[in-house]
């Protein structure tokens, strides 16, 4: 059998080659994207943020606590959320922890207790690995600031 080298047919198959091999390169990238998208659908990427509704506190005041918890953008809901307050000294306040609601928030206060050290505290939410923190500052009592005039002379 004999073959003859025919420059056409040679062409045309150059050119079918050439067609399959962008074929298949807009179906891999195709697919990569795919991939991404569904990864992107399916991994939880939680983000949380804690606030409180003021930054400075005298002792007995109610500090609102806020935030939320999110995943790439979409609420997080029926999440537990630990909370603690460090104080500048001593150990932390434990709150008792909450639950996201269907929009991803969540909501807390606590009293500041009457023996509370003046300085700043650090306000910590937890949930799914990830946390938050807030610092706001307990003001020391008018009596604390009296300060006496210098004497005379």
């Amino acid at each position: 059998m004999v073959f003859l080298f025919d420059p056409q047919m040679d062409m045309l198959i150059r050119i079918i080659l050439g067609e399959i091999v962008v074929a298949l390169a807009v179906i891999i990238v195709l697919l990569i994207l795919l991939v991404w998208w569904l990864l992107r659908k399916i991994v939880v990427v939680p983000a949380i943020s804690v606030a409180t509704d003021k930054d400075a506190y005298f002792r007995s005041e109610e500090v609102a606590i806020s935030g939320a918890l999110l995943s790439n953008g979409n609420p997080i809901p029926n999440q537990p959320v630990a909370l603690a307050i460090k104080p500048p000294t001593g150990d932390a306040y434990s709150l008792p922890s909450v639950t996201t609601d269907a929009d991803g928030a969540f909501t807390s206060s606590w009293v500041v207790p009457e023996d509370a050290v003046a300085g700043s505290y650090v306000l910590t939410a937890a949930a799914l690995g990830v946390k938050a923190t807030k610092t706001f500052t307990l003001s020391p009592s008018l009596e604390e600031l009296s300060i006496e005039p210098p004497p005379k002379v």
